[in-house]
């Protein structure tokens, strides 16, 4: 594996059931073309020759009693590590590899699985492009990216086994080396039922987990996902991720919590910071979110300190226990808008102000926006009145504190501030109060269900409001979305 130029023969060492580089994944040997193999790995090691591990076997350390599986001592001369390999054969040559911490009683069948989990890091989350499902099992294991994590400071979790990300109303996509794992399970030991089952694959080759309104099928009867249970760890980078929600910033990764997830959207648990390794696991498997550039409003673009300033001072005003919501929010909006204009910033007086009225026309406009969003076929949704009442701008909300972390996790989720801009990220915000306050409106004693807060973490921290900008809204719509003021008429509609 070490030799750039011994790619072929690499290759030639595996089983046709092994999994092996293909593309930006992995798929069975069987599948893969030889010479564009070699020539991947000759690309790969070149490219990584001052990061990638250096190994070197030391010892035979026992062997199955099948022979099926050998450990080995390996040294690794880059780190100056000792450390367990494991591999499985197959009639003589390579089924799987893998790093592990310390020698187990592995069965064939055993460290299959166990290899096949580590196939995220061969996407992501290592400092070179990993050669084989054994570099990716090392940089798991013993590398470690240099990486601050930043949240809000009252971000709390622990898993509460609800299974609501098992079976909440959103779709679920894997890679395709997924199915290899999944084939993997001993599901007659497992799960009889499921013994050979296949995702269906969509038309652009991923695999479909789980569809809009369906639960998972691999959620077992005593609430636990099942592969997770097998395994011992969450292989499926949604599944992994959730309730957390990353977003690379020039000082770290920012991590926002979904209030899908009931602890997390109640402060229940632990603050993520504690369990750092954990952050990292569901980092690696993330599709983290990434900007180029920073702006306050559309075309008006800042630099990274004052996006993260007036970000926070977003988050500080949500949360300021002495007013009411509503007027949180405007206070917010009369930020951005000095900013913007570059005009004195004075708290005191926006306190005391009222907001501008608006005219009947204006109003039925945004009416009609928020008629549109309460039409979107959303089993939340379709509870709800499809008439706004006339007394909206005279409501606040009920449960402020769990609104509150919703509102704040939409902004530090940056899930509509990097590709929109801060202004518009605050104005969705605002949508979102609304569409909190017609649930109110439609619960008889005036509080929101679980499925109502679920569905509140749809639209905001998992971004689905974004298509009120849909593509096709006229450019005049989206500029002006993109305004302070546009913020304060959806307070006083």
């Amino acid at each position: 594996m070490g030799d750039t130029d011994g790619g072929s023969r690499f290759y030639h060492l595996h089983a046709a059931c092994a999994a092996i580089r293909s593309g930006e994944g992995v798929r069975p040997a069987a599948e893969v073309d030889p010479v564009d193999f070699a020539a991947a790995h000759r690309d790969i090691s070149l490219s990584g020759h001052e990061t990638l591990p250096t190994f070197h076997r030391e010892a035979i350390l026992e062997t199955s009693d099948d022979q099926s599986v050998a450990w080995f001592q390996v040294s690794e001369a880059r780190g100056e590590f000792s450390l367990p390999v494991a591999v499985g054969f197959v009639d003589g040559a390579i089924g799987w590899c893998a790093v592990s911490p310390q020698v187990k009683r592995w069965s064939y069948q055993d460290g299959l699985l166990q290899s096949l989990g580590n196939y995220p890091w061969m996407r992501n989350g290592t400092p070179a492009t990993p050669r084989s499902m054994l570099d990716a099992s090392f940089f798991r294991y013993y590398w470690r990216a240099p990486l601050t994590f930043q949240t809000l400071p009252d971000a709390r979790f622990n898993c509460m086994m609800s299974t609501v990300c098992c079976k909440h109303d959103y779709e679920i996509t894997l890679p395709p080396e997924a199915q290899m794992l999944i084939d993997a399970v001993p599901w007659t030991r497992v799960q009889p039922q499921l013994t050979g089952t296949q995702l269906p694959v969509r038309p652009d080759g991923k695999l479909q987990l789980k569809k809009l309104n369906e639960h998972c099928r691999f959620l077992g009867s005593q609430r636990q996902c099942l592969i997770h249970q097998t395994l011992g760890r969450q292989p499926f980078g949604p599944c992994s991720v959730f309730p957390f929600s990353f977003a690379h910033t020039p000082e770290g990764i920012s991590v926002a919590m979904s209030p899908i997830c009931g602890a997390a959207r109640r402060g229940i648990g632990v603050p993520p910071l504690h369990r750092e390794e954990d952050l990292r696991e569901r980092f690696v498997q993330s599709e983290a979110r990434r900007a180029e550039q920073f702006r306050l409003a559309p075309e008006m673009e800042i630099p990274w300190q004052t996006f993260r300033d007036v970000e926070k001072a977003l988050c500080d005003l949500l949360v300021e226990p002495a007013i009411p919501l509503r007027q949180r929010l405007y206070l917010c909006t009369r930020l951005l808008a000095s900013l913007r204009n570059a005009e004195p910033l004075d708290m005191n007086q926006w306190v005391n102000e009222s907001p501008a009225p608006i005219s009947d026309e204006l109003r039925e406009a945004l009416r009609g926006m928020l008629v549109r969003v309460l039409g979107w076929d959303r089993a939340a949704l379709r509870g709800l009145p499809s008439v706004i009442p006339p007394t909206l701008a005279d409501l606040e909300a009920n449960e402020t504190s769990v609104l509150v972390r919703i509102l704040q996790n939409t902004v530090f989720s940056k899930v509509y501030s990097y590709p929109f801009d801060l202004t518009t990220a605050l104005n969705f915000v605002i949508v979102l109060y609304v569409m909190a306050l017609l649930m109110q409106v439609a619960s008889p004693d005036g509080v929101l269900t679980d499925v109502m807060w679920q569905e509140l973490g749809s639209l905001g921290v998992h971004g689905l409001l974004k298509f009120l900008l849909h593509e096709g809204v006229p450019d005049g719509f989206r500029a002006t979305f993109g305004t302070a003021e546009f913020g304060q008429w959806l307070l006083v509609l």
